[in-house]
């Protein structure tokens, strides 16, 4: 072992500045990676703004309540076509409606994708779409095709490809 050791002139200024720099080097650099995941990240949920039309996300979801429309939804992965139907309350097809529908993933925005939905039969839409197996999130909005700007009919289902 030798003798000498690190400051074996004492510790100077110098000594202390370098380990300041080097400590909030190390701080601005690992909270610099932690913003930039952040951001990177960010869905670009508005709970604020979600949350100050929450009487009127009541009041449309009782109406839609009211209407007692069922809905089933199934995806076969051999012929690739995810297929909604829409019954009312008396069990008589739906149709003539037009459907926004977004398919995404619960977890991740990157494989987030807009469907477009064709009547082929009364009340029974339908869309050629190649989903991953897994699970995802349908989410739609319907509108009768009258030109109405308010959807009659809104659904967020997950649904699970095998």
């Amino acid at each position: 072992m030798s003798g000498q050791s690190w400051f074996a002139e004492g510790i100077k200024g110098r000594h202390v500045l370098m380990a300041l720099i080097a400590f909030f080097g190390a701080m601005l650099i690992a909270n610099g990676i932690f913003v930039y995941f952040a951001v990177a990240t960010f869905s670009g949920s508005n709970a604020y703004r979600r949350g100050l039309d929450y009487n009127e996300t009541l009041a449309a979801a009782e109406l839609q309540a009211a209407r007692g429309w069922q809905t089933n939804i199934a995806y076969n992965d051999k012929t690739r076509r995810l297929q909604l139907s829409f019954l009312d309350n008396n069990a008589v097809p739906i149709t003539g409606l037009s459907i926004d529908a977004k398919l995404s993933r619960p977890a991740t925005d990157k494989e987030d994708r807009a469907v477009e939905l064709t009547e082929l039969e009364q009340g029974v839409y339908a869309a050629d779409i190649k989903l991953d197996p897994g699970l995802w999130v349908i989410s739609l909005a319907s509108r009768e095709q009258s030109g109405a700007n308010e959807p009659v009919y809104r659904l967020k289902r997950r649904l699970f490809v095998a």
